[in-house]
């Protein structure tokens, strides 16, 4: 078994709840809270894991699609997360997968139960990964 690993690092800045993220030479930014009713610096956290989902699924049809036999001329998500302040995190994600062919009900659905069991994501998501702190740091 060969093992990849990805970093990220995040970093707060000078202005209050807004935070930068970077994963190789790529830049996304965060905003933690809702100014001028509406985010307008960056996405937040849970925006993010929405898109990481619904980009992880997708990735996942256009990888596997012809192994599966399964043909299709496009693909949108849509995705949805609930949160009811019973918890810090999302209570519920919702996806409504929409594709352009002409393959029956049955296979539609039997090549989404295929990109729910292959999609990497959605396993973190679905089981419960380690998460450990292993070091922390003051700089002065």
């Amino acid at each position: 078994m060969s093992l990849t690993t990805f970093k990220a690092t995040v970093s707060s800045t000078d202005e209050p709840f807004t935070f930068v993220s970077q994963s190789r030479d790529f830049t996304t930014t965060f905003e933690a809270t809702q100014k001028q009713n509406g985010y307008n610096k960056g996405i937040t956290p849970n925006e993010g894991l929405l898109f990481s989902l619904g980009a992880c699924e997708d990735i996942v049809a256009e990888s596997f699609y012809k192994k599966e036999q399964f043909e299709y001329s496009s693909l949108y998500i849509l995705l949805q997360g609930e949160i009811s302040n019973n918890r810090p995190g999302f209570d519920t994600i919702d996806l409504d997968i929409h594709f352009r062919t002409s393959k029956s009900k049955r296979e539609i659905e039997s090549f989404v139960k295929f990109m729910e069991e292959t999609c990497p994501v959605r396993d973190n998501l679905v089981n419960k990964v380690p998460i450990i702190t292993k070091q922390i740091q003051t700089n002065q």
